[in-house]
């Protein structure tokens, strides 16, 4: 058991560092600005310059957040409350990304090339509102009920080293499109495929009864037994590869349309891979009861040891669950493949209101969301944008973005999708993005039709 624990906490401890890193792949104003990342959201949108390099380990920071309920406001109070803003899936969504190597240059006058590098994450947690249920009030209530807190899927989380190489090919000022083709290390793995977690409550309400279905499989880069530094580089054996596809078509002088595929790929998992299958299993613990607080005589004992009963509990539990855990020789995990379509509504050669619809596939659930914005272009130093972000849990989520460009020198930062601007007590989505590049302007004076007019 000690040794399957070991890979639990692993990934907690992988998943509070990313946390602490600012709690990404998923954006929508920056995409509009004049900067050389918007190829990684459409390979196909304009590259508005000659050629350009990040800042070493600064080139694109991006972290994000979506939560059921707010980490301040609401988990600090647990009350009844809290439960009406729940709904009965509950999904906890976080990535993060970022871009230590990235420069790109320009061949021809129509044809760009890119060369990337990556460390992305990106991590889902579904939970069902019975198991808030049971946190905030305790099971006691539930006598005679059965409490449902997993569903299927309950997990899913990658982390991996990504190369990339890109290119982009303007035909005409009107037509574009692009492809990044990337190499993929994987790092860490946990999902998913089929999680049930059922708890009934008896008679004597701190008797309980836990049933499990779970089908899911992990594997890490690392030995979790014996963590040796040279371990990392003798196990780069998880490989992978995905690609992205993008285009946009002016139409005419109003109206341009764009698309694009992001991360249709996989990874093969090979390194300490495990997995974990179980069907229906069932089994009983009993909490602190009325006589072990109570004695015959009507007063409290005096030797109640509650950390007693909660460590029994615990290795019951963790008895059960890791002891099925074994190993296996390799799996194939696709990656969360994601779709952006949109459009874009020119005013001026300056002013542009834009709409865009996303969707991704995480364990098979399909996650829509949409976002309405509006970007100006303040001569060749200076753009924004601001808008509007749809999500499931929130349909009022502001943003800004924004560029400066002064010569060579590029700053850019993206703050997206929050749903609320003033109270801290209720953030629960949050999406940032900065970056700092180096850029070589344009050689000839091309006026960009379709995008980013000079």
């Amino acid at each position: 058991m000690t040794q399957n624990i070991k890979y639990i906490i692993i990934f907690l401890i992988i998943s509070f560092t990313f946390l602490m890193e600012g709690i990404a792949q998923e954006s929508y104003l920056l995409k509009e600005l004049r900067i050389p990342q918007v190829a990684q959201e459409n390979p196909g949108a304009i590259i508005p310059y000659d050629a350009h390099v990040c800042f070493p380990l600064l080139g694109k920071i991006h972290v994000g957040a979506n939560l059921p309920i707010s980490p301040y406001g609401d988990v600090m109070s647990l009350s009844d409350e809290l439960l009406k803003k729940l709904k009965k899936n509950n999904a906890i969504r976080l990535w993060y990304q970022m871009d230590p190597i990235h420069f790109g240059f320009r061949i021809n006058k129509k044809n760009y090339f890119s060369i990337t590098t990556a460390i992305k994450t990106d991590m889902n947690i579904t939970l069902k509102k019975d198991l808030f249920s049971f946190i905030v009030k305790g099971n006691a209530p539930f006598e005679g009920q059965e409490l449902s807190f997993l569903g299927n899927d309950f997990l899913s989380f990658n982390l991996y080293a990504e190369i990339g190489l890109g290119y982009n090919r303007e035909i005409n000022d009107n037509i574009s499109f692009g492809v990044n083709a990337k190499y993929l290390s994987g790092l860490f793995n946990a999902h998913t495929s089929q999680a049930e977690l059922l708890l009934y409550t008896g008679e004597k309400y701190h008797a309980l009864e836990i049933k499990h279905t779970l089908q899911g499989k992990i594997a890490a880069i690392v030995d979790i037994d014996s963590i040796v530094p040279g371990d990392i580089a003798k196990n780069l054996k998880n490989h992978g590869f995905a690609f992205d596809v993008g285009a946009r078509y002016r139409i005419n002088q109003l109206f341009e349309v764009s698309a694009s595929v992001l991360d249709i790929g996989l990874i093969k998992w090979k390194t300490n891979a495990k997995q974990y299958s179980v069907d229906n299993k069932t089994f009983s613990i009993t909490g602190m009861g009325y006589d072990d607080i109570i004695s015959d005589t009507g007063l409290l004992r005096t030797n109640i040891d509650p950390n007693g009963y909660l460590r029994e509990i615990a290795d019951s539990i963790g008895n059960s669950l890791f002891s099925d855990l074994e190993e296996t020789s390799s799996y194939i995990k696709w990656l969360n493949l994601r779709f952006n379509v949109g459009g874009s509504i020119y005013a001026s050669p300056n002013d542009r209101f834009n709409f865009t619809f996303t969707g991704k596939f995480i364990n098979g659930v399909f996650i829509p969301s949409g976002c309405v914005s509006y970007h100006r272009t303040c001569g060749k130093w200076f753009d924004f944008a601001i808008g509007n972000t749809f999500k499931t849990n929130a349909i009022f989520n502001p943003g800004l973005g924004m560029n400066l460009t002064l010569e060579v020198f590029q700053l850019y930062l993206a703050v997206d999708y929050t749903n609320t601007i003033i109270y801290i007590d209720r953030v629960k989505n949050l999406n940032v993005a900065l970056g700092v590049n180096f850029v070589a302007p344009l050689s000839k004076a091309k006026v960009f039709k379709a995008s980013y007019p000079y």
